[in-house]
């Protein structure tokens, strides 16, 4: 019974109907906080919940997609009594878990405040809760699911840091950035600070407090700093022990259990050291240095640990740890991601303040046939300690095993795949490459490297930031490399960004620092052997620049010849051949890029959405927001991530919303997107945020130029069943027309893409009856035809 309820409540992904079309691609390994239930080993990551069931070992997650109200995890806590799991986050956010059902408070997330509504710990106390919070505390009614009282305990009624409580039969004792605070528990005003007096012989903070069979223990000092184990009774506070790189206190039966970042301390009655835990065994392999966060011994006495680097870790009896981490990346620093044939590949990497580095250490995550592989430090000699900061990934359209990596500073990493087997095939730098390293700088730690784009004929396009020969290709068939030496790039400081291909063959790149910041067109003429045919435009005019190639100033124009911007963020081609650009202030859209290089002052025009009120007044798409990536879908529908507004989902031509995704409304963990990938096969969309990785299943897929496999899933459509049937195997914008067997129209669309949708009713909003009902497709030109069969059962 255990084990089936497991199943059901932790089905993954798709176990809440509202929720079934998104997937979260989250590393567990940085957990913080652990406890132990009737039937489960919890651990606490920002992302969601690791669940170790102790009947049957089974390991599963609890997330925002299947389940929990929200991400930012900052606090659990266990009401014994109750059996009731208690979820606090960042935000002031609440769940409570009982019987695999989740109950949200969110009054304080919701509550307009000004400073952290932060939840730091729950202290379960003779029928109800009391809440830590950056604040003060609240006490919650875990019968009704509400807080029923906030109490205000600073002087003069003052917020005030609560780390944690602690609950005697007479006192509440709270760890509080103000010194340890104490008043009577069964005092009806204690939410009047001055029912509260300073417990400790000072005010100086204090981050974690628990009660041993010699008295108070409370930790003097900050997280992560040095900390003092302060013995406090009515009569005074005796220094015992001081730890560096203090994580959290706990206690079992007359040991006390002292967890710092990098070791564990068993102290006796008397703060003597039993034993000191640095590194640990963990199955064949020996030496894993842990970062330890919580550590507790569990109702059979084994030891658990909370490690940030690693998930979860509880000791064996021969002496070693086993390790309990759901499978997922390698870390949730993810950058790019990218869907390659069968498998998906995370980088994590990014910039610092000016696009310099962020120092973020190299990591590819591989997920192949439901299994993650690894490329890390640990087992890749190429990525030793200066590499750093991998920010893009291309895959070679002639051969899909065959893929690049670039990073801000080491230059390029090239993957193969020999008998099923993926590995690292190259490394490019200054000394084996085009590739250059910004002079005067340390050797082969600023080869920085953003944009990689690939031509029909196997050319891969690069992007070299800082150096004048900013575009670099390198052929893959005869592995020669080129570059372009332009004037414009002679400005020091310039960076580089994507770079794109469009049905002319001109090459777009984004510059988003220094002197030619905005857009740079080249026009190669097809010679990449060659670049004295070139030709190219950027924000330099041709009169400042005595390079020939050079035809004319480009900049970000309106209608009005007014200049909109030069900060350009993302860029991508539509199916049409458009140029749609993010930027500071929204969207901008190239219709004629193929005139890019002839009109002296070419539009990039700005979509007015109409607001539909009445008015007859329109505003511009994504108005003055922060575009940071674009793509477009098997419909040619736009996904536009934000800096701090979530997804859009727009329509062909930009003018109607079809979808908005925020942290509130969906299961994205942040609002600020980073990158957004689309598989054009089977329609999923993979969005990189600051806090992890997602994937929401869209409805299109790319269409196929003739009828290919055409079918229909689910089929037959089982009673109970309330989702879409999908016709998939289309060509773009197919006619499909579905009828009963008497030839009666039920319904009609357009397809998707690839793809067609119908919900079961037909076309007066009513379910169909049971029945088997034929599809009739026609390509949009009437010249190709086919027909497949849907059985719905009631």
């Amino acid at each position: 019974l255990g084990f089936l309820l497991v199943i059901i409540l932790f089905a993954g992904s798709f176990a809440l109907e509202g929720q079934s079309r998104w997937t979260g691609y989250y590393s567990y390994k940085s957990c913080f906080d652990l406890l132990e239930t009737k039937d489960f080993i919890i651990g606490a990551t920002d992302l969601g919940l690791i669940y170790y069931h102790k009947e049957t070992a089974s390991v599963s997650v609890r997330n925002k997609i299947n389940g929990l109200s929200d991400s930012g995890i900052s606090a659990i806590g266990y009401a014994e009594t109750a059996d009731i799991i208690l979820v606090g986050y960042k935000n002031g956010n609440i769940d409570l878990i009982q019987d695999g059902r989740v109950s949200n408070i969110p009054d304080l997330k919701i509550e307009k405040m000004i400073g952290s509504k932060q939840i730091n710990h729950f202290r379960y106390h003779d029928g109800e809760v009391f809440c830590s919070t950056d604040f003060g505390i609240l006490q919650i009614d875990i019968n009704k699911s509400e807080i029923s009282s906030t109490l205000i305990i600073g002087e003069q009624a003052s917020f005030l840091k609560v780390y944690s409580t602690l609950t005697d039969n007479k006192y509440i004792y709270a760890a509080t950035s103000r010194g340890i605070l104490r008043a009577e528990i069964d005092n009806s005003a204690l939410g009047f600070y001055e029912n509260w007096d300073l417990y400790s012989d000072s005010s100086a903070e204090y981050c974690d407090i628990k009660l041993t069979s010699q008295g108070l223990i409370a930790a003097r000092g900050i997280p992560g700093e040095e900390c003092d184990l302060m013995l406090i009774d009515d009569e005074s506070s005796v220094l015992k022990r001081s730890f560096e790189n203090f994580s959290t206190l706990a206690v079992s039966e007359d040991d006390l259990l002292v967890t710092t970042r990098n070791k564990m301390f068993v102290l006796d009655v008397n703060f003597v050291t039993r034993a000191a835990i640095g590194s640990i065994d963990v199955g064949s392999k020996s030496g894993y240095i842990p970062t330890y966060f919580s550590a507790m011994y569990s109702g059979n006495k084994t030891l658990w640990f909370a490690d940030w680097n690693g998930g979860l870790f509880y000791g064996k009896s021969d002496g070693n740890f086993e390790q309990v981490l759901p499978r997922g990346p390698y870390s949730n620093q993810v950058f790019r991601s990218k869907k390659v044939g069968d498998e998906l590949w995370i980088i994590p990497g990014g910039f610092g303040s000016l696009y310099n580095n962020a120092h973020i250490a190299p990591s590819v995550s591989i997920l192949k046939d439901d299994q993650w592989i690894f490329f890390d430090r640990s087992n890749t000699s190429e990525f030793t300690s200066i590499v750093r900061d991998l920010v893009n990934i291309e895959v070679n359209p002639l051969d899909q095993d065959n893929v690049f990596i670039s990073s801000w500073g080491s230059g390029v990493f090239e993957f193969d795949k020999t008998n099923d087997t993926i590995f690292l095939k190259n490394h490019f730098v200054e000394e084996n490459s085009g590739l250059q390293n910004v002079s005067a700088l340390p050797k082969d730690r600023y080869t920085r490297i953003w944009g990689l784009t690939f031509d029909e004929h196997g050319n891969l396009f690069m992007t070299n930031s800082d150096v004048k020969k900013t575009v670099v290709v390198y052929s893959t068939s005869d592995k020669t490399w080129h570059q372009y030496d332009y004037n414009i790039f002679t400005i020091a400081g310039h960076k580089p960004g994507e770079i794109l291909i469009d049905n002319a063959g001109y090459k777009w790149i984004n510059i988003l620092h220094g002197g030619p910041k905005g857009l740079f067109v080249l026009d190669d003429n097809g010679t990449t052997h060659n670049s004295s045919d070139d030709r190219y435009r950027g924000t330099i005019p041709g009169s400042l620049d005595d390079d020939f190639r050079n035809v004319g100033l480009l900049e970000l124009w309106d209608e009005n010849g007014e200049i909109l911007t030069d900060n350009v963020y993302s860029i991508t081609k539509d199916n049409n051949g458009y140029i749609w650009i993010g930027t500071d202030i929204g969207v901008l859209v190239q219709y004629n890029p193929f005139n890019i290089f002839s009109d002296p002052k070419p539009v990039f025009s700005r979509i007015k959405v109409p607001r539909g009120d009445g008015s007859g007044l329109a505003d511009y798409l994504l108005e003055n927001q922060k575009v940071m990536s674009i793509a477009v879908d098997g419909a040619n529908r736009k996904y536009f991530g934000t800096d701090g507004a979530g997804i859009y989902i727009v329509s062909e031509e930009g003018t109607r919303t079809v979808n908005h995704f925020t942290s509130s409304n969906s299961p994205l963990p942040s609002n600020s997107i980073v990158n957004i990938d689309i598989d054009d096969v089977s329609g999923e969309v993979f969005i990189a945020t600051d806090k992890g990785l997602v994937s929401y299943m869209g409805d299109a897929v790319k269409g196929s130029m003739e009828f290919r496999t055409v079918y229909v899933y689910p089929n037959p459509v089982k009673p109970g069943y309330e989702g879409q049937i999908t016709i998939t195997g289309l060509v773009d914008r197919t006619n499909v027309k579905i009828t009963d067997t008497a030839g009666n129209l039920v319904y009609e669309t357009i397809s998707l893409g690839g793809n067609a949708l119908w919900d079961g009713k037909n076309l007066w909003d009513g379910k169909v009856k049971p029945g088997v009902y034929i599809v009739f497709l026609t390509s949009p030109d009437g010249v190709q035809a086919e027909f497949t069969k849907i059985a719905i059962l009631r």
